[in-house]
C-alpha cells in the first residue's frame, strides 16, 4: 500500500482513513495519533454533508422556480475570498 501524501478526492479520503486504521493496527501510529486523524476526518465528512445538502436544497429550489447561484464551483471555495460574491465564469 503506498502512503498517501495528498488528499485531492474522496477515494483518497477513504484510502486515508483505510491507512489510518491498518497502521493502528499494526502499531505504527499511537492510538491518540489515530483518534487525531478520525475527529478530523469527521470534520471534513461533515463539510462534505452540507455542501451534498446544499446542492439538493438548490436542485429542488430551481424546480419551484428560485436560483440561489451555480453549485458547480462545490468545494474548491477559498473561506473569505472575494471570489465568493463573484459571479462563475
Amino acid at each position: 500500500m503506498s502512503k498517501i501524501t495528498s488528499i485531492d478526492n474522496f477515494g483518497d479520503a477513504r484510502r486515508f482513513i483505510l491507512e489510518t486504521m491498518i497502521q493502528l493496527r499494526d502499531g505504527n501510529i499511537s492510538v491518540s495519533t489515530g483518534m487525531a486523524i478520525a475527529a478530523s476526518m469527521k470534520v471534513l465528512n461533515d463539510n462534505i454533508q452540507c455542501e451534498i445538502n446544499a446542492a439538493k436544497l438548490s436542485i429542488l429550489a430551481q424546480k419551484e422556480g428560485h436560483n440561489f447561484g451555480a453549485v458547480a464551483r462545490m468545494g474548491r471555495l477559498v473561506i473569505d475570498s472575494d471570489q465568493d460574491s463573484k459571479s462563475d465564469e
